[in-house]
């Protein structure tokens, strides 16, 4: 039975040119669909119904149990995109919709019809300018992104239902909006913060707030002492200071300190925040700890600052895939590893900072000080952005960015020739968006000598007389 077969040719390397997130390099979709019968026999093309949408699927909180082991990543049966999720953890953006009709027969003379063996269509989208990246959270939810092609197409000869034939391509795409670079995020300095009971001092600094997900290592450094004027300060009782009254001649004072740092907690912690409506996100927060460490002190605070240094290291990859990355001599153990899970490639598979539709997955870094038995607890929580870059690409990924930029330029001397670029908004979510004009297509027609010699279709005569047109089989030959 004939029915049309559909593919994607990118134009390059990838489907995704220019860099999404940097609306200077103009980010879009360059490819070729491609439609071309199964069996070289003609159909008749009723219409092509082409949509790139994005879908945002969060988890629900006790998706994965403290007790499952790090398999469950890639063994999920309760997994949400299995088709037994509540609908309402999913949000569907459309990006683009556009129905194409042949608008002129494709055969010269009195037959007027669309019979055809094959058709190609060049296909420019441009990609909104907050598109969300491709990224699968174990404990959050994911993000994809598909190109939906629909064939609507009759048989020859064969009745005038409308059948159709779907083609879902998933689109990886990547923002560049974050990159761990010092010209993008300067190092930061926090001076002299006041502990809430107005008795220390504390200062910290972080050398790059935006770190990657693989294994980058978050710098920070830490300094605490007493603060000489705490306004409004509780008066200390008797257990915390014991100072004798100085003098002018004193030659000796006593100094009687119980105010002691017992140990610094630092964690590494991820936010899930739900869009409630168009303009609000929920308020609640559901939270994630990737990582923690603990530092023993057990010291007295005075007036001398105590510092500190950390070197965090962020593992936000699957612990299948960190354990690859283990510095041990030993060879680690061996495990079956698939390349995809839900269409989405394993270099996915992380913790990163992301912002959407449906829903935003933040980074924080938590330091709490914890103090002997006759001090308040406190904590200091700074934002981080853990981007999908590394820093030892960040060289590459300039370049590719001034490359991209200078082939904008020559996009756009490209596209003038075939009408010209227009910026339109999306009515989903009112984000800018680029509408590229649409240009020509290929059309392979049925009989015709020029698409025989190009697909290599030969013919087979039934009849010994070979004269009866009717009885010409098809013969593709496969090269």
């Amino acid at each position: 039975m004939t029915h049309p077969v559909i593919s994607l040719k990118p134009s390059y390397n990838s489907v995704i040119r220019g860099c999404p997130g940097l609306p200077d390099t103009l980010p879009r979709i360059e490819c070729q669909l491609r439609v071309r019968s199964n069996n070289s026999l003609p159909f008749k093309l009723v219409k092509i119904e082409i949509v790139l949408k994005t879908i945002e699927i969060y988890f629900n909180k006790n998706l994965y149990s403290s007790n499952n082991s790090s398999f469950t990543p890639f063994n999920r049966p309760s997994d949400p995109s299995n088709g037994h999720s509540d609908t309402s953890n999913q949000n569907i953006s459309i990006h683009y919709k556009k129905n194409i009709v042949l608008s002129h027969p494709t055969h010269d003379g009195d037959d007027l019809n669309n019979d055809l063996i094959g058709i190609d269509i060049p296909l420019t989208i441009g990609l909104p300018d907050d598109i969300k990246e491709t990224n699968y959270n174990p404990k959050f939810g994911k993000t994809q992104t598909f190109l939906d092609c629909t064939v609507f197409y009759t048989e020859v000869g064969g009745g005038s239902s409308n059948k159709k034939r779907n083609f879902l391509y998933p689109v990886n795409v990547e923002r560049y909006t974050y990159l761990p670079s010092p010209s993008y995020f300067r190092p930061i300095n926090r001076s002299n913060i006041t502990s809430p009971d107005q008795k220390f001092l504390i200062s910290y600094s972080i050398e790059n707030p935006c770190v990657s997900m693989n294994n980058d290592t978050l710098k920070l450094s830490i300094s605490i002492r007493l603060n000489p004027f705490p306004n409004n300060a509780t008066t200390p009782s008797s257990n915390d200071f014991d100072v004798s009254t100085p003098t002018l001649f004193s030659t000796k004072k006593k100094f009687k300190s119980k105010l002691k740092l017992k140990s610094i907690t630092t964690q590494i912690l991820e936010y899930l925040e739900i869009l409630k409506n168009q303009s609000e996100f929920s308020s609640t927060q559901t939270t994630n700890i990737l990582q923690t460490s603990v530092r023993q002190v057990d010291q007295i605070i005075s007036m001398n600052s105590m510092i500190f240094q950390f070197n965090l290291k962020i593992f936000t990859k699957d612990k299948i895939l960190q354990s690859f990355r283990s510095s041990e001599s030993s060879c680690p153990e061996t495990k079956l590893l698939i390349n995809k899970i839900d269409d989405i490639p394993l270099q996915y598979h992380s913790s990163i900072t992301t912002i959407g539709q449906h829903f935003n997955v933040s980074h924080y870094l938590s330091i709490r000080f914890k103090f002997n038995k006759s001090l308040k607890n406190f904590e200091i929580n700074h934002p981080l952005i853990i981007s999908f870059w590394s820093v030892s690409q960040l060289p590459l990924i300039e370049n590719l960015i001034l490359q991209e930029r200078q082939t904008a330029k020559f996009a756009k001397k490209f596209y003038k020739n075939f009408g010209r670029i227009k910026n339109t908004s999306n009515n989903n979510n009112s984000s800018n968006c680029l509408e590229y004009p649409s240009l020509p297509p290929i059309i392979y027609n049925f009989n015709d000598p020029e698409t025989n010699n190009r697909f290599n279709i030969l013919y087979s005569q039934k009849d010994p007389s070979r004269t009866d047109p009717s009885k010409l089989r098809r013969v593709p030959v496969i090269q």
